[in-house]
Order: C-alpha cells, then structure tokens, then sequence
C-alpha cells in the first residue's frame, strides 16, 4: 500500500495539488489502520504532513520486534514517541524461533498500561518454554484476548478480566481445569471461550465454551471423541463441569457423545462409562459409537436415574445397545439407529416408553438417505 500512495501522491503533485495530505487527522490515521506498525512508520517519508501520523494511532499491528528494538533500544523508548497514549489494539505475530519471544512480556506489560482493548499474541516458533503473562489477566479494560504459540502459559491463581468477552489460547502444553475455572471466574463477561492443545501432530485437547442470550454450550474434543453439552442460558452448567467431583450435579443439560476409530478400544469402552459416571443425572444423552468393534458382552454401566431420553447410533447391535436402555428407569423415548453394513444397510427405530414398557414400537426399518431428507 505504502508504493500506491507514493504513486497517488506523485501523480496529484503533477497537477500541483496533493488532495490526499489535505484530508483531516481523523481520515489518515484511518487509512493508516489498515497497515502494519513498520508499514505506518514508513508513511513518515511521504511527507512533513504524514510524519508524525503513525504516533496518533490508537493501535499497534507489529509483524516482528527486532527492528524496533534495534531503532529504538527498548520497547518503552519506543512507545515514548506516539503523541496518542492509549493503545486499544496490539497484535504481535512473529514466526521467528528467538527474537520476539525475548520481548513479548516487554510489550504486554506496556500496553496493559495504555487503556488496552484488544491483545492478539502469535509466536508460532516460540523457543521459551514458559512465557509469563500474569500482569495480563488482570487487564480491567481488556475485551478480547488471543494468545497462540507452542510454549506453556502459566495462569495466575487471581484472575480479574471484568470486561473481556471472547478468549483464544492455542497453546502447547496441557492447562488445568482449576487454571480454566480461574479464567472463566475471573471473567463474569465472558462469552466465548475456546482453548485448543497440541501434543502431537494428531494428539489434541480442545475445549470450546459459549454463552449467548439463548444458550450456553461446552464442547470438549479430543482425536477420538467429541463431546457436547448444552442447557438454555438460565442454567449454567460450567462451573460443576469444571470442578471435579461436580459432574453429577449437572441435571438440566442436554450431552451429546460420540467416539470415534483410531484409538485402542479398552480406552474408548473405559471413556464411555466413565463419562457416563460423571454424568450420571442428566436427562437427555445422545451417544454416537462409529467404531466398528463392538463393546464386550458386560460393560460396568452407571445408573442413569433421571435419564427421560436416549439416542443411540452405533455400527453395530452390540451389549450397549442392550445394556444402555435398562439403566434408565425413568426413560421415556427411546431412538436407535444401527448402521451395520451386515444386516443390509441403517435401521432405525423409535420407542415411546411407559412403566417400563415399549409403546408404539415401530420396529427396525431399514432407510435410505432419500426417505430421511422425505422425513426432515
């Protein structure tokens, strides 16, 4: 952009007018927005009328630190030269292995100072093992926080983010539900929170919640299972999901499981029924099992004494199947869906229950893609 503005401001000093330096304060810095610190900097050359623009911006877009630091010495000599003392917007992206990673608490811990809105970190070769953000997470005027990089962060016990509605942590190393619970604590204004952690290339752990005027869902995902929870926005099932031993107080919500191949099935068969422990008091669960082995003949099943509904949809007819339905006194809709490609095809069937007894049992009917979208 900057060689557009160079050619714009040439052709116009042709015809003796330079139109574009006669616009307001207000109007240049708003094109400067659209460009990178380094890149605002170099506006300075255009002319004496753009040279101290860049110190009035409200933000600071920075791809790599060192050649700041290298002009300038420090992070605070630098920032002693806008003319502007709030900064509402900081994004730092750098994909050096060393050199950002040395000044980036630097640089946190100086525009927390300046009124901060917006914090957008991305250190994707991070060498440091640990970065501390502590003074961060009691920024009062922070409202979105975005931090990626393969290093650990370290989550103080005191956390108070009045203000902060959308949180992003794409890290490295594994985060405590107690650190997550202090997060989410300490920020009453919290609308979207989503943390994703990488140990190997196809080894993760993500945990995604939101909150809005409808609903208030939890998604927690792994490479071989997904799990969903949700509850309209009047009961606020989070803190008891995070806090352990409190699962089962959980009873208003609605959980949705499904597991998948590629993993060992002793692992998979012990999430399953460990889960379902934890969770032993919802109302309704829909469990999805793609996996083409089936479960041993007697699995070690929790009492599901508040369960009024079960979905089922597995690929085989297995003792999950059998077993599942008859740990749920007080079932009341029962749906099945059996995708076994032995028995010719899905099958699908849906029970009304009473007492115990299945009512208008319309057996297993096969179905065909065309006759579910006839149905939907």
């Amino acid at each position: 952009m900057i060689p557009q503005l160079t050619g714009i401001m040439k052709n116009e000093g042709k015809s003796g007018e330079d139109r574009i330096s006669q616009l307001s304060d207000d109007v240049l810095c708003h094109i400067l927005l659209f460009l990178t610190t380094e890149e605002a900097i170099a506006t300075s050359l255009l002319s004496t009328r753009w040279r101290f623009l860049w110190r009035m911006l409200p933000f600071l877009d920075i791809q790599c630190s060192k050649p700041i630091i290298k002009s300038h010495k420090s992070v605070n000599t630098f920032l002693a030269l806008r003319i502007t003392q709030n900064i509402t917007r900081f994004h730092l992206k750098c994909n050096s292995h060393s050199c950002c990673s040395h000044y980036v608490e630097q640089w946190v811990s100086a525009v927390k100072a300046r009124k901060l809105e917006h914090l957008d970190i991305s250190l994707c070769m991070c060498h440091r093992s640990v970065i501390n953000f502590a003074t961060l997470f009691t920024c009062a005027t922070l409202v979105t926080l975005k931090l990626e990089g393969l290093f650990n962060l370290s989550i103080p016990s005191g956390v108070h983010l009045p203000k902060l509605k959308s949180l992003h942590l794409h890290i490295h190393a594994f985060t405590s539900f107690s650190s997550i619970r202090n997060l989410i604590s300490g920020s009453p204004a919290l609308e979207l929170f989503h943390l994703r952690q990488n140990w190997y290339l196809s080894h993760f752990n993500e945990l995604k919640i939101v909150r809005n005027s409808r609903v208030i869902q939890l998604l927690q995902r792994k490479w071989f299972y997904n799990l969903v929870i949700q509850s309209d926005r009047y009961y606020d099932f989070v803190p008891d999901y995070l806090e352990s031993g409190s699962r089962s107080n959980i009873v208003k919500a609605k959980v949705y499981m499904t597991v998948f191949g590629g993993i060992k099935d002793f692992y998979a068969n012990q999430f399953v029924c460990e889960t379902l422990k934890e969770l032993c008091n919802v109302e309704f669960l829909s469990l999805g099992d793609f996996r083409l082995e089936t479960y041993p003949s007697s699995l070690d099943l929790p009492l599901l004494k508040n369960l009024v509904e079960l979905r089922l949809s597995l690929e085989n007819r297995d003792s999950l199947y059998m077993e599942l339905p008859g740990k749920c006194p007080k079932l009341e809709v029962l749906e099945v869906n059996i995708m076994d490609d032995r028995c010719g095809g899905n099958q699908r069937c849906k029970y009304r229950i009473r007492g115990g007894v299945r009512e208008h049992d319309l057996s297993i009917v096969p179905f065909s893609p065309e006759t579910t979208l006839l149905e939907s």
